[in-house]
């Protein structure tokens, strides 16, 4: 951002703060939600704002957004393929890395899951099934059944990839590159629609799908039921995230290293990491370019931090299950780490918030004066082609307090979610419900600090 805010404060101490907000916060919905109160469902409280069923325009207006998305994807594919090979005058890397990932995810997580309109690779099959019911005059079933033992871990794998090309690929700014990915991916992901099913396909290996749809439990207006029944739903903030069973262990791992890669993007950022990567080119006994030395060392933290956070997170999961047993409530730690594993939901997001917040209003302005010449031929279509880059729209002091208020907010919202999950599985009273909170809470206290403390790093002169 070109400067660093100097706290008025030692960083210590805001810290400490906010890991004693979280602390306490276990006993506000104590106070609030106790006995069979505590074990009613919070989405009980979800109300149809707007009915849609006699309605014929919103039909249309879903058709329009889909046409719109599925055109610009491939436009934005073809300017990858054919038009500038210079990142800041090809729309393909801003519209991918900072509109198409931090942008949609924002949407989906404050107001709803957009992406089940604008996905493009649904609509674009979407259009070739009614093509093809229409010439064929019927409809075509899956070819094969998706193998129930593979869950979500396809969309884990290809998560941990994307991650990968994010953080460490060199070529991630390479619009041709770029665009010869997204290819390939389009091509795997129409083929397993065609395979195994639309609809199966979107929810266990589509990546954005299983993300955005995450993210979008979050969200206040209930998307989902729009699309299946023409309702728009408003429902209280992560009332998605509260469940009555466990969610499959594919899919509580992909929440676990959604965490884990966005946390590991910010350290990426920090002196720490400097001084690693450093030691790791002086020690270079290989022979090999500081470059490469940069990716296999990134490489290494990207598979390492992942798996050292699920690790500590099972260590809570089976800390809680102890603590039910000795009050006679029969549990596994399994069964724990997939009940309670939405609750940190709130927690990604707010970090992702806070992360990626002057990114977006920064590196996102590129998408104006692109828009108006996206294949690099002097066009103008939309009179903004000139249009400078404004780097002061935000500062390093409102970045650094809105990374407290999200780092804070979404741990407090984490610890009521695992408030309300205990209580579907403890005795009706509060000291079980607190004992059995002790674990998770003390991880998101952890887990606050860590947070403010390496957003500070690359922001603050005290950090």
């Amino acid at each position: 951002m070109g400067e660093r805010y100097d706290l008025p404060l030692p960083l210590e101490l805001y810290l400490v703060a906010a890991a004693v907000v979280v602390a306490f916060s276990c006993l506000v919905p104590a106070a609030f939600y106790r006995g069979e109160q505590a074990k009613k469902g919070y989405g009980e409280l979800s109300c149809t704002l707007i009915d849609l069923r006699n309605a014929a325009w919103p039909a249309y207006f879903g058709l329009a957004i889909r046409c719109i998305a599925s055109i610009g994807f491939i436009l934005l594919l073809g300017a990858g393929l054919f038009g500038s090979r210079d990142p800041f005058k090809n729309p393909l890397p801003v519209f991918v890395w900072v509109i198409g990932w931090v942008g949609v995810a924002y949407i989906c997580a404050l107001l709803g899951n957009i992406w089940l309109l604008i996905n493009p690779w649904d609509n674009l099959f979407r259009f070739a099934e009614w093509l093809r019911a229409r010439m064929m005059r019927r409809g075509r079933k899956s070819r094969f059944a998706y193998p129930s033992i593979a869950g979500a871990w396809p969309a884990f794998a290809l998560f941990w990839g994307f991650a990968w090309l994010e953080l460490v690929w060199p070529g991630r700014d390479r619009p041709f590159a770029l665009a010869t990915l997204l290819s390939g991916y389009s091509v795997l992901t129409w083929l397993g629609m065609y395979l195994f099913g639309r609809e199966t396909w979107l929810e266990k290996v589509e990546l954005f799908s299983v993300a955005f749809g995450l993210f979008a439990r979050f969200s206040v207006v209930d998307l989902r039921k729009m699309e299946e029944s023409d309702l728009i739903v408003i429902r209280p903030p992560a009332s998605g995230l509260v469940t009555e069973t466990p969610v499959p262990i594919s899919l509580a791992a992909f929440v676990l290293l959604m965490l884990a890669t966005v946390t590991f993007d910010g350290l990426l950022e920090t002196p720490l990491w400097a001084t690693i990567h450093e030691t790791a080119v002086t020690s270079n006994f290989l022979g090999l370019s500081p470059a490469l030395i940069g990716m296999a060392t990134s490489t290494a933290g990207l598979i390492l931090f992942p798996i050292i956070f699920s690790l500590l997170y099972l260590l809570v999961a089976r800390s809680i299950a102890g603590i039910l047993s000795n009050r006679n409530v029969t549990t596994s730690t399994r069964d724990i780490a997939c009940r309670m594993v939405l609750t940190i939901v709130p927690i990604s997001i707010g970090y992702h918030l806070s992360h990626y917040l002057s990114y977006l209003l920064i590196a996102g302005q590129f998408a104006i004066p692109i828009a108006s010449d996206p294949f690099a031929l002097q066009w103008n279509l939309f009179g903004t082609r000139l249009y400078l880059i404004d780097f002061s729209v935000i500062d390093s002091r409102f970045v650094w307090y809105a990374s407290i208020v999200f780092i804070v907010s979404g741990h407090i919202i984490a610890v009521l979610l695992a408030h309300l999950q205990a209580a579907k599985l403890t005795p009706a009273d509060v000291k079980t419900l607190l004992l059995s909170q002790a674990p998770m809470v003390a991880l998101m206290t952890f887990y606050t600090v860590l947070s403010l403390w390496i957003l500070a790093q690359p922001i603050t002169k005290t950090g």
